[in-house]
């Protein structure tokens, strides 16, 4: 992968920024006006202006017309991703399906010839994300196949530093280049690990996500100060150097341990995320603008991270005026007829039409992450509890169509429910132990309707509006049927969680923790 050979170290970022304050005099942030509620739209909309052909491809440049594929590729398409998991719009979803479907078709399985196991991580992590938006099976089926296990089975070696996966196969380099295992190569496919186990339940890919994930924390973390290394060498040595500490292996390493915790609960993996990500904004940009360099991405893996951390963790009062203020430098400094900015986000982007599409990864992705104004403290993981004390309970069950159903409040994994947000305002509530949506089957408007889970759609039924009620409490009530959760007042484990009209009763109202 080249986009670590490249890309700019943190000496040469420091030093941009410098010059750029020395500019504005004193310190001063740069002008901008504060970011707009259609701002995120904006700037996706400018760079698939820029860049998609016929809805079906992003190209390598805007005066490309050069199909971008495999790690570059898979980049771009990541993009998309983020787009619709801020919108939930049915758009946004048919651009994704397209897009992986092209992918596929341009840029055929298998990937054996490449040597580069990081390629095969970037490739997989965005089609298993693809299936998890889409349900597309075939997506899942060659992220796993073609991507996960090819690289784990000849890229997991335990005869040198006791595991991990090399960064490019030892018997594919040239002679001279160097022979690492890195945090790009263990972490995209420790991620991509996670993904596939969130689709399909297989142990197994749980399994090594967790495997890898012990190996780059023992040999590429920092537990103390948050700095992710680059490689670790046959020989044991590793490049500790602050210098070469890069955004996105710290963004990817923290999103790749916050799937971890949404899965496990284990408070290690938030921890050593929440660290990863303040070695960044504190460290290596002292709270400031970030700026990157390079032909590829730079801060695309760590707006990911840290948009997905602050939504599921509800840590948005620590970063959120942070990253407004990178959106803020990205909207002052993007090109106005394309609405694009590269990632170098505190000087304006150059009109040069020759420059990689990777380069604007990064703005993109910053910007489907940063909201137009602060969260409520809906979004995220919660319990979700009865006035009664049952919590709302996917009773361990991982099949589509599954019932839904009320225990005693233990605060268990099967008892965690993440709240995220569609432009329509409405929420989507996910099992954090079957990652499946809550749903009112079909749409059913009849009173004592059972609800289940079901693969994640964003449809109607499973959009669900959440008001909070005078006592504190709120009532839950599905977009299409407009019924409200309803306990039925008992205290029975394993009772089916059912769907009622509102009458604001106890058993309607509910508490989120």
């Amino acid at each position: 992968m080249k986009k670590i050979k490249l890309s700019m170290t943190r000496a040469t970022a420091q030093a941009g920024l410098l010059a750029l304050l020395v500019g504005l005099g004193c310190g001063a942030t740069p002008q901008a006006s504060a970011i707009g509620s259609g701002d995120a739209d904006t700037v996706f909309n400018g760079f698939n202006s820029a860049f998609l052909v016929n809805g079906n491809y992003y190209k390598t440049s805007i005066n490309g017309s050069t199909f971008d594929g495999g790690w570059t590729g898979a980049l771009d398409i990541m993009v998309a991703e983020d787009a619709y998991e801020r919108t939930g719009s049915s758009a946004h979803k048919a651009l994704v399906e397209t897009l992986c479907t092209t992918f596929l078709q341009k840029f055929p399985p298998g990937y054996t010839w490449d040597g580069y196991n990081d390629d095969i991580g970037w490739i997989g992590a965005m089609l298993a994300r693809g299936y998890l938006i889409t349900g597309d099976a075939n997506l899942l089926s060659q992220a796993r196949t073609s991507c996960f296990d090819m690289a784990w089975s000849r890229g997991w070696d335990t005869q040198y530093n006791g595991g991990g996966i090399w960064e490019q196969q030892p018997n594919m380099t040239p002679a001279g280049q160097a022979i690492n295992k890195t945090p790009l190569s263990n972490d995209s496919l420790g991620k991509t690990a996670c993904l596939i186990y969130m689709g399909n339940h297989d142990q197994w890919y749980l399994d090594r996500a967790t495997q890898i994930y012990a190996w780059v924390r023992s040999n590429l973390f920092n537990t103390s100060s948050g700095q992710v290394y680059s490689w670790i060498d046959r020989s044991g040595n590793v490049d500790t150097s602050t210098a070469d500490a890069t955004a996105y292996n710290q963004g990817t390493f923290a999103d790749y341990a916050n799937y971890l915790y949404q899965i496990t609960g284990n408070v290690q993996y938030y921890n050593d995320a929440k660290l990863a990500l303040d070695y960044v904004k504190n460290n290596m940009y002292n709270g400031g603008v970030i700026t990157g360099g390079g032909t590829n991405t730079w801060s695309d893996e760590y707006a990911r991270g840290l948009g997905h951390f602050c939504r599921d963790n509800r840590m948005w009062g620590t970063y959120y005026s942070w990253m407004v203020l990178n959106a803020n430098a990205i909207m002052s400094h993007r090109r106005t007829d394309y609405n694009i900015c590269w990632s170098n986000f505190t000087q304006q982007t150059p009109n040069d039409n020759s420059i990689n599409t990777n380069r604007f990864d990064d703005a993109a992705a910053w910007m489907q992450y940063t909201p137009a104004t602060q969260p409520n403290n809906i979004w995220g993981r919660h319990t979700i509890i009865g006035l009664n004390n049952m919590a709302i309970d996917s009773l361990g069950l991982t099949a589509t169509n599954s019932v839904v159903g009320l225990w005693g409040l233990n605060y268990g994994q099967t008892q965690i429910w993440n709240f995220t947000q569609n432009a329509d305002t409405s929420w989507n509530i996910v099992s954090q132990s079957s990652w499946l949506g809550l749903d009112d089957p079909g749409g059913n408007t009849t009173n004592g309707t059972k609800m289940i889970q079901w693969t994640q759609s964003r449809d109607s039924n499973q959009r669900w509006w959440v008001d909070v009620q005078s006592d504190g409490s709120y009532k839950i009530w599905n977009q299409q049927s407009s019924l409200a959760l309803d306990s039925s007042s008992t205290t029975t484990n394993g009772a089916s969680l059912i769907g009622w009209g509102w009458s604001g009763a106890p058993q309607q109202r509910w508490k989120l923790q």
